[in-house]
């Protein structure tokens, strides 16, 4: 349940939603910035001292000029809006602008792990709305750090008002929807697309946060991923009410994959489209093959019952009893997970050890009802 506001600043506002802080952010990108940097200036302060100081670059021994290098080469092809977004918040935050910047590659800093995703709609949920379910998986240092996790919702002058859900001070998208109902999610491709990659493109990390605020369904946001390149390589899975799409999203080429039966989606971590001719060894990618097939499993024998409930319950089926979720001690965690109905503008999210599951109705911060 959100409660709040509990604080404003700026025509901006911080509400929660058990411990998870909920940002309702207007205006220009700079405006959304400053209120973004002070609502959240504990949270980001903080974040800081565990993260960059106490773990990267003291327990980890990363060098800070790395460290920089690595948080300047993705701020370097921004658009201008989002590079407004982070002054902002730099102005308003209690961090300089380096630290915001480190702050903000905070997912750079080591290599990428696995993700999950899966979708369900038509005869899978009996006739009821499409929804959605997804893992965020990472090291297990990343668990301490989604403590700061946050729904920041983002109502551009100009755009299509677009919650993202990431860590604090992270201006980019990983998971998100937009008040026309668009919901994706973001999952490492590299044990299909392997580590090629490109550092003259703009990071498709931050283009997904332009394609949130810039199309509002799958037909235009399809041509966006038909005409963009990354610099290395995602699954992207992309839904509206109605169907989702897995994008299969390499620096050298891009496919789009329907569902693996009439009203289910699963990925993982390795591409599946027949199209691309490619195996995956049972013991390699992050028990990409593993996590597939137990999440395609569940999703059939729970066919024409998975609803919101139904999907929170997969979600909570750790991996060796028949899940896709990473325990809660070990080398990779679940660090959070989503579940979301397009249709309804809702979301569910959970960060395990943390913040059981707690609700998001997005409906209210994208004016479609009344506060």
């Amino acid at each position: 349940m959100i409660t709040g506001p509990h604080t404003r600043f700026e025509g901006g506002a911080l509400y929660r939603s058990g411990k998870l802080a909920v940002l309702d952010l207007h205006g220009s990108f700079h405006a959304m910035g400053r209120q973004y940097g002070s609502l959240l200036a504990n949270e980001l302060q903080e974040l800081y001292g565990l993260a960059i100081e106490n773990y990267f670059l003291k327990e980890k021994g990363l060098s800070p000029l790395l460290m920089d290098q690595t948080a300047e080469a993705l701020y370097a092809f921004y658009p201008k809006r989002f590079r407004d977004i982070l002054t902002g918040m730099a102005e308003t935050s209690g961090l300089s602008p380096g630290q915001q910047l480190r702050l903000n590659a905070l997912e750079l800093y080591g290599v990428l792990t696995g993700c999950s995703g899966i979708f369900a709609w038509g005869d899978f949920t009996g006739g009821g709305p499409l929804v959605a379910g997804r893992n965020y998986d990472w090291f297990d240092s990343y668990a301490d750090f989604a403590q700061k996790l946050t729904v920041a919702v983002w109502h551009p002058d100009s755009g299509i008002p677009s919650a993202t859900i990431t860590f604090a001070g992270v201006v980019y998208m990983t998971t998100g929807m937009n008040a026309e109902g668009l919901f994706m999610e973001l999952n490492n491709g590299l044990p299909s697309g392997g580590g090629l990659t490109y550092t003259n493109r703009v990071p498709a990390i931050v283009s997904l946060m332009g394609f949130l605020m810039d199309y509002k369904g799958m037909e235009p946001v399809d041509a966006a991923f038909h005409s963009t390149r990354p610099e290395f390589t995602f699954i992207i899975n992309v839904a509206d009410a109605s169907k989702a799409f897995a994008y299969e999203w390499a620096p050298f080429d891009m496919k789009r994959r329907d569902g693996d039966s009439d009203g289910l989606l699963v990925a993982t971590n390795h591409f599946v489209h027949p199209a691309w001719g490619l195996a995956l060894q049972p013991d390699t990618g992050f028990e990409s093959p593993l996590r597939r097939e137990n999440l395609l499993s569940l999703g059939h024998s729970h066919r024409g019952k998975m609803d919101v409930s139904t999907m929170m319950a997969l979600l909570d089926i750790p991996m060796d009893q028949g899940g896709a979720t990473w325990p809660e001690e070990g080398k990779i965690r679940t660090v959070y997970q989503v579940v979301a109905v397009p249709a309804e503008r809702s979301l569910m999210v959970k960060v395990p050890g943390y913040q059981d599951w707690t609700g998001v109705d997005l409906k209210p911060f994208f004016n479609l009802v009344k506060k």
